[in-house]
């Protein structure tokens, strides 16, 4: 056991001049000539561009599908995975190419259903990627989508005055794809709406309708009833794909003398005490209008006039005398005027003394 322990402690010292060798021959400078050694280089990723990331297919027919094929270019040296596409709307389907090789171009093709769209239109869909430093690529289709058939202004409006003269509204009718559009007929909804056709001028066209146009002209009476006015104008063509335009009419036609509220209610009122109310007469008429004189055919009630605008709006001022007999009531105002047109104006009146 002696000699073995004397053995091995002469054998360090050698064993310690091995070590240093070793550690030295590690942390030596690189000989005259020779690269020193590097660490190992990760591989470049894939790197994609869109070529033409947004395009406009400029004007296209209502219901026409319109598409594209968007390219892409891998400009890296791996290849480059496209993990998906999705279309920001359901009117819109896309395919692609799933990879794309190194200096290769592959496509995002594009559909996109126009029916049910008017005018500038804009849809995207988002192209991911394997490319870490553009994930994630938005794509553009562009287009102006127009009607087979167009009209402009696209509807009728009148705000009209009985009595004043009659008002004629106008609308420009073409096709954005059928140049030999032919309006065969008109047809109104109102009786006091007078509708014709003729071609436009070439001063009336519009810059974007092709081949002929036409011009549809809507006349409303100078005494039409009263109220709102409703309904659509029916433009009848030789369009293949459609075959009726209907515009609609909008709009009032006002008495020359509008009372609000219509009726001089009271409601319901304990008797005893004299009960007030009021109505506001409105002349829409270009000339100015004097009321004269007012009274009622209802025992107890006085009326007043108060000018509130000279020759445009005035009070009546109502006022029912206490006493009146227990029940429902009714009667009317008479209100004269200076209006030839419309000399006497009535004015219903109700309420309820309990």
């Amino acid at each position: 056991m002696r000699r073995i322990a004397i053995a091995l402690a002469a054998s360090r010292p050698a064993a310690a001049r091995t070590v240093l060798a070793v550690v030295l021959l590690v942390a030596a400078p690189p000989a005259p000539g020779q690269a020193p050694a590097s660490a190992p280089v990760a591989a470049p990723p894939p790197q994609v561009i869109a070529l033409e990331p947004i395009w406009d297919a400029g004007a296209v027919a209502r219901g026409a599908k319109v598409s594209h094929d968007f390219v892409l270019k891998n400009q890296g040296v791996e290849m480059l995975r496209v993990r998906e596409v999705r279309p920001s709307c359901g009117c819109t389907v896309a395919s692609y190419d799933a990879s794309i090789a190194p200096g290769a171009e592959g496509k995002v093709s594009v559909e996109v259903d126009t029916t049910g769209f008017s005018g500038a239109i804009a849809k995207e869909v988002t192209v991911f990627t394997s490319d870490p430093a553009n994930a994630a690529i938005q794509l553009t289709l562009r287009a102006l989508v127009q009607a087979p058939l167009d009209a402009q202004p696209g509807y009728f409006r009148f705000l009209h005055t009985q009595g004043a003269p009659a008002e004629t509204a106008t609308q420009l009718v073409w096709s954005a794809d059928h140049p030999d559009l032919e309006v065969r007929s008109v047809e109104s909804p109102l009786p006091s709406l007078a509708v014709s056709f003729r071609p436009a001028k070439q001063e009336e066209r519009h810059p974007q309708g092709r081949g002929k146009q036409w011009v549809v002209t809507a006349t409303l009476a100078a005494e039409p009833p009263t109220g709102p006015l409703s309904g659509d104008v029916k433009i009848e063509t030789n369009h293949p794909r459609q075959r009726t335009l209907s515009v609609p009419i909008a709009g009032y036609v006002r008495p020359l003398l509008m009372v609000t509220p219509p009726t001089a209610d009271f409601g319901a009122f304990p008797g005893g005490e004299p009960r007030r109310a009021s109505v506001l007469i409105t002349n829409y008429g270009t000339a100015p209008l004097e009321l004269l004189a007012v009274d009622s055919d209802l025992r107890g009630l006085s009326a007043r006039i108060e000018e509130r605008e000279k020759g445009k709006r005035y009070d009546i001022a109502l006022t029912l005398a206490a006493g009146v007999t227990k029940g429902p009531f009714a009667g009317s105002l008479r209100v004269r005027t200076s209006s030839a047109k419309l000399p006497l104006l009535e004015v219903p009146v109700k309420g309820e003394v309990r």
